[in-house]
C-alpha cells in the first residue's frame, strides 16, 4: 500500500450528500478516473462493563473495512491498533460478561473508488446509525509508503483535482503531524484517521444543518 490522507467536511445546508457524492464522482469520471468497487468501512464501540472495577469505563473499538476483509482492527483509548484475524470477532462474542457493544454509536462510510494514474481516491459518506453526518475523502499515492515525502503531493493531487469540490486545508503536513508516524507509512495510519474521524461524528453536532439524504 501507499501513503494515504482522508479529509472529512460538513456539506452546507443547500446540498446533500448524494448530490455532492454524484457532484464529485461525475468530476472525476470526466478527467479521466476509472471506477472501482465500491467500498465500505463499518466501526463499533465496545465499553468495559460497569460491575467489573478493573475495566469499568474503558472502551475500545473494532473497525472492519471492505478491502480487508479477512482482517479486524482494534483500537485502544490510547489509539493503539491491534491488527488481527477476523476470527477476532468470535471471540468478542464469548466476553460478553467484560465488554458489551454500544449499538448506538456504531459508524459506518461508504461510497466508491477511483483510481487514475498512481493516485486512488475513494469518496463517500459517514453515517451515525441512520443519521447522516458528514462527506469523507481518502486520497492515496500507491508507489510511495515514505509519509513525509508523499503528503506535499497528495495536497498537490486534490487542490489540482477536487480544490472545486472539497474544502482544502492550508497544509496537509500540519494537519497530519499528531496522526500518524511522519516517516515510514502503515495501514494501521489509515485506520486511525478513520477512528479520528468517527470519534468526532460520535461528539459534535456541526453548526449546520444537515439535509435529509435519499441514499
Amino acid at each position: 500500500m501507499g501513503v494515504s490522507f482522508v479529509l472529512h467536511w460538513y456539506p452546507p445546508p443547500t446540498q446533500t450528500s448524494t448530490q455532492i457524492e454524484e457532484a464529485l464522482q461525475t468530476h472525476l469520471a470526466n478527467i479521466g478516473a476509472k471506477t472501482l468497487l465500491p467500498w465500505k468501512m463499518d466501526c463499533e464501540q465496545y465499553t468495559g462493563l460497569t460491575n467489573l472495577s478493573t475495566i469499568s469505563g474503558k472502551s475500545f473499538q473494532v473497525i472492519h473495512t471492505s478491502e480487508n476483509e479477512s482482517l479486524s482492527f482494534g483500537i485502544s483509548d490510547q489509539n493503539a491498533v491491534i491488527i488481527s484475524e477476523r476470527s477476532f470477532d468470535t471471540i468478542l462474542t464469548k466476553l460478553t460478561d467484560c465488554y458489551v457493544p454500544n449499538k448506538l454509536t456504531r459508524i459506518e462510510a461508504k461510497g466508491k473508488k477511483f483510481e487514475i494514474g498512481d493516485f486512488a481516491i475513494k469518496v463517500g459518506s459517514i453515517f451515525l446509525g441512520p443519521s447522516f453526518k458528514c462527506m469523507v475523502i481518502e486520497v492515496e499515492y500507491k508507489p510511495s509508503c515514505f509519509t513525509k515525502d508523499t503528503l506535499p503531493l497528495l495536497h498537490e493531487f486534490l487542490s489540482i483535482v477536487c480544490s472545486n469540490l472539497v474544502p482544502m486545508p492550508d497544509n496537509l503536513s500540519q494537519m497530519s503531524s499528531a496522526n500518524f508516524n511522519p516517516n515510514f507509512y502503515q495501514l494501521s495510519d489509515t485506520i486511525l484517521q478513520y477512528k479520528r474521524i468517527f470519534d468526532e461524528c460520535r461528539r459534535v453536532n456541526p453548526n449546520v444543518a444537515i439535509p435529509n439524504v435519499n441514499m
